[in-house]
């Protein structure tokens, strides 16, 4: 199937449209995610004194890791969202020079 330009732009514009989307959503969803630490942390005690950084392999962090496992989820699919984008755009990108290259070459 070949796309004329104003296809291919319109894939551009819409793959532009969703970066700018998934890059403002990851910021609201970073804040959401590490407002929900905060919370757990405040209202369960933070281990971070005797075990150092917030990390799923140790055992103290287990509660906050659990109570915080929806909102991390949501910014991973967003960033997964992100990507896609992004190859997307690329991908269109690419398609258009292709398109104006066999143009000039006719």
């Amino acid at each position: 199937m070949t796309m004329n330009q104003d296809v291919i732009i319109a894939r551009i514009i819409a793959a532009s449209k969703d970066i700018f989307a998934c890059e403002k959503a990851i910021v609201t969803l970073k804040d959401i995610y590490h407002s929900a630490i905060r919370q757990y942390l405040i209202k369960n005690g933070d281990p971070r004194a005797h075990c150092g950084s917030l990390s799923p392999e140790k055992p103290e962090y287990e509660g906050v890791i659990k109570y915080t496992k929806p909102h991390y989820r949501a910014l991973m699919k967003k960033k997964r969202e992100l990507y896609n984008a992004h190859r997307r755009h690329l991908r269109a990108t690419q398609a258009l020079l292709k398109y104006q290259s066999k143009k000039t070459d006719e």
